[in-house]
This record gives C-alpha cells, structure tokens and sequence, in this order.
C-alpha cells in the first residue's frame, strides 16, 4: 500500500508513543493509543467506547466483556426490544460516555430518549491531532442526533505516563436552554476482578435504587449507608469496599453519595495493581456503581457474568432525565454555551489500597 490518498503512506513507529486509526475489528475501526507502559482501544464508529485499556506491565485489560461481546457491524441492525431500546443488545461491555439522559428511558422536548440516551450509539468523528514518540493524542467529535448538543473529547498519551487524559468540552447548539445529563460508564470484569479487588474512594454515603423485582438483590432500594459499612436486606453487615466472590449472586444497582474528591481506585490487594480514575468534581458529583456478582437472572446476563462498574456521573439518581430533573440534579446549558471537564484514567501498580489520587498520582495508603 504505497499512497494513502493523496498522501505517500508512512510506516508506523515501533517506539515510543504511537497512534494509529488503520485498525478495524469486527469491521469496526479501531483507534489505537499506545506507548510502553499502555494499549487504549477506542472504537469512534460506536459512541466512542474505549474497548480495551490495557497494562502492559502485568498484561492485565481492565474493561469488562459482556457475555455477547461486540457484534460484527454488518449485524449491527435493531432487534425486537422494549421500550428502553437496544442499548443491552449492543452493549460489549468496556467504557462508554453516556448523553443526554442516563438510565432508564424519558421523554424530553418531545425526544424519546432509551436506555442511557443517545451518545453510546452514534459515530464520533475522529482527526489525530498529534502523532509524536513523546506524546500522541486525537480529537473525536460527537454531534447528537436527538439533541442540540456537540461533545468534543482529546484523548492523549504520553512517554512514561500509565495515564489516559481526558479533555471535553459540551456545546449546546440552539436557542433554547438545554437540561442534560451526563456520564462515563467503566465496566470491570475478570480476571482482573476477583474477590481481593477493594474500592477506594472519598465518598461519605452511599444509596440503594436496586430493583425490588431482582430477588438476588443483597440490598433494599431506599437504604442510605455510611460508606462503606452496608447492611444486607438479611441483616448481614458487610463492608462495601470489598468486592464479594461470584457465590454471592448477588445484583446491585448503589449510587455514591457526598463525594469528598473526585477520584476512585480499584484494586487487587494481592497482585497490587489497579486502575484509578480522577475527574472534575464540579461536573461529576455522583458515583453510580452498578454491580452483577454472578446474580444477575434472566435476559441478559443469565447468570454468566462477574462485573462492575464505577460511573462518574453529573446527576442523581438513575432514572433518566425527567426523573432527574424532578430532583433538581440536571446539569443545563444556555443557548450556545459550553462547559469544559477533564478526567485521568490510571493504571497503577506496587499498592494495595490507595489514599488519594491527584494530578494523575497514584498515593498508596
């Protein structure tokens, strides 16, 4: 393949930071970022999910794959579902950024909106914007279809850093105020979770809006615990921090609450090697953290699946927009403002327990 276009192809390098949009799986094109010590996949053509961050020191993929995993595009085609709509049809699992509304469906301004709105599955448009041995990055672009709104995202690597940077910005286009909300949905999954994962995060409280209809639910919907002493719908007191092992079948959907700092760390006390994630606490006042320890019954998981996932969000709680409004924990924008945000996803080793995450840092406990 000697042109690309018009211009003459130039051989990847096969050091330092590299990037590279050429990829494609499953007939997805893949966006690669790498340098020595992290592989991040990200797919553009599918709500930008970041399909694989993996650490290459303990070669360990932290992102969860779903049972079904990702579907070739060519297949790619809506099935009979409910009217929450089809985003467990095509869930594969990793990372999604998730707009306009989060959770269950709504109706707003007159757009339906389905499960977890509209962003997880629209193309972003992606242009690298630095390909550099010391430092690679690309800009993806997202116009929502249903909504007035543009998200911009940077996602950049650097030489020597186990760090993905995070930089967006949100933009409502129209000459009405928008409400919205707004998140990142991170799943883990085995290997890399097992029973001696702990969370840490400073949160003083964390809430229950499980389903009453899930019987392998371990706690009530309604409950407010101060993190992370938690007491099950048995009377059993259990330390939330402590991911249980698949035998507890258990089915949670918990929501943190009075966010101290804006960062969470994930980690296996044995192998000591984790991932952090830090954001913006001003956007992202909310932690939602939904979890399928083997009990997860019935469509779709059937009970085959041992995961969680740490969302940073900017509302509460998990019932989509309206319902979110009603509460008053939207986030708005006037005709033709933007707000800007940033996070940092980290892959950390040497510790079991972490204090702090800050500026990227990594602080053992």
């Amino acid at each position: 393949m000697p042109y690309r276009g018009l211009e003459r192809y130039t051989p990847e390098r096969n050091f330092g930071c590299r990037i590279s949009d050429r990829y494609t799986y499953k007939g997805w094109k893949l966006l690669v970022l790498e340098n020595e010590l992290l592989r991040v996949e990200v797919l553009p053509e599918k709500g930008s999910d970041i399909w694989s961050f993996l650490y290459k020191p303990f070669d360990i993929d932290f992102m969860w794959r779903t049972p079904q995993g990702l579907c070739d595009r060519a297949l790619y085609v809506p099935t009979i579902s409910p009217p929450e709509g089809n985003f467990m049809d095509f869930y594969e699992g990793g990372w999604q950024e998730i707009a306009p509304s989060g959770g269950e469906g709504c109706t707003y301004k007159n757009a339906v909106y389905g499960h977890h709105g509209e962003v997880w599955n629209l193309p972003w448009e992606c242009v690298i914007e630095r390909d550099e041995p010391e430092e690679v990055a690309a800009r993806l672009t997202c116009r929502l279809f249903k909504s007035p709104l543009v998200i911009e995202k940077r996602l950049t690597l650097r030489e020597g850093e186990p760090i993905l940077h995070i930089d967006e910005k949100i933009t409502n286009y129209s000459e009405e105020s928008f409400d919205f909300m707004w998140g990142h949905h991170p799943s883990f999954g085995a290997p890399f979770l097992n029973a001696n994962c702990v969370i840490d995060i400073r949160a003083r409280k964390i809430a229950v809006h499980s389903f009453p209809e899930d019987q392998n639910r371990r706690f009530e919907r309604g409950q407010v615990f101060d993190w992370p002493t938690m007491i099950t719908r048995w009377g059993e007191t259990v330390d939330g921090s402590r991911i249980p092992p698949p035998e507890c079948k258990g089915s949670d959907e918990l929501c943190f609450l009075d966010l101290e700092e804006g960062w969470y760390a994930i980690t296996d006390t044995v192998r000591k090697v984790g991932f952090a994630l830090e954001w913006d606490l001003s956007i992202f006042p909310y932690v939602w953290f939904w979890q399928v320890f083997g009990g997860g019954a019935g469509w779709p998981w059937y009970g085959r699946t041992y995961n969680c996932a740490l969302e940073p969000w900017s509302s509460y709680p998990q019932f989509g927009l309206t319902r979110v409004i009603e509460e008053g924990t939207q986030k708005t924008l006037a005709p033709g403002q933007s707000i800007t945000t940033h996070l940092k996803a980290i892959a950390h080793s040497g510790a079991s327990r972490v204090a702090k995450v800050q500026q990227g840092r990594v602080i053992p406990a």
